[in-house]
């Protein structure tokens, strides 16, 4: 099971087509919130489309140049996902390994949200999406960095 942390991942999805990825996403965020069945976790579990602006890794680079990025991060449920290309527009590879075309950035949250009872489940929810998404994500998975909390 996925701990509380934060991890990166690079996804070789060679020809894999983007909205295809995409569906791969949500259907592992609705499939978890199936199994957990809690009123808590947003009705709305899409991957959002973003256009930025975008941030940069560290204060001294230039900001990322992408024409857009994917983000799931609605409270409160306990995971944060950002997906974007490993190639920016500007030709700057984020991580130069062969074949990484995608980039997934996740936050699992520890102890959040707060439980309600004993058998309460859903301090589970991002540990089961990246189960699932991993499950059926078709494509090689490269851990990039891990951090754990």
């Amino acid at each position: 099971m996925f701990a509380a942390g934060k991890y990166e991942f690079g996804l070789k999805t060679e020809d894999l087509p983007e909205k295809e990825l995409v569906k791969i996403f949500e259907r592992a965020l609705c499939k978890a919130a199936v199994e957990i069945n809690d009123s808590r976790i947003p009705k709305k579990r899409k991957m959002c489309k973003s256009t930025g602006p975008f941030g940069s890794y560290a204060p001294d680079e230039p900001p990322s140049e992408y024409d857009h990025i994917y983000i799931y991060g609605h409270r409160p449920s306990n995971i944060f996902m950002r997906l974007y290309p490993n190639r920016e527009t500007n030709g700057r590879v984020r991580f130069p390994e062969e074949g990484i075309v995608w980039n997934l950035y996740v936050t699992i949250l520890p102890d959040y949200p707060p439980k309600i009872s004993e058998g309460d489940r859903i301090q589970e929810f991002g540990g089961m999406v990246m189960e699932e998404l991993f499950r059926t994500l078709p494509c090689e998975k490269v851990l990039i960095a891990k951090r754990l909390w």
